[in-house]
């Protein structure tokens, strides 16, 4: 069976679309950050332990490091503050915890108000 030039031109097009196509859909990478511009998060807002961190421990680190869970509790303010120099190294140093990882804004958001004194209000 002879393809003739064309046919087999056609072919070579086709194989090198699909090719590109299967390349390109694997380059594709989400950032919270960039898709939801306008969401009122500041990354880079100073917050308080009221106005931010709070939710953010609570969404991270709560749900395990609660009392009967992992050590240390991380439920309160107070407790927090006593394990701050722990959260700051496994989170932000090693970024180890939590064990899925922290989101971009929420990792510079947990580093500066580290880094402004960690205050509660």
């Amino acid at each position: 069976m002879k393809i003739s030039n064309q046919a087999f031109g056609m072919k070579i097009l086709l194989a090198t679309l699909l090719f590109g196509f299967i390349v390109l859909s694997g380059c594709y990478y989400d950032k919270e950050e960039e898709l939801y511009p306008n969401s009122g998060t500041n990354c880079n807002a100073t917050l308080t332990y009221n106005t931010g961190i709070k939710t953010l421990i609570d969404g991270n680190c709560a749900s395990c490091h609660k009392p009967g869970g992992n050590s240390p509790d991380l439920t309160t303010y107070a407790l927090v503050k006593v394990n701050i120099t722990m959260i700051k190294l496994r989170a932000i140093t090693l970024k180890n915890m939590p064990s899925s990882g922290l989101n971009t804004c929420n990792f510079t958001k947990l580093d500066n108000w580290i880094k402004t004194g960690a205050l509660e209000n």
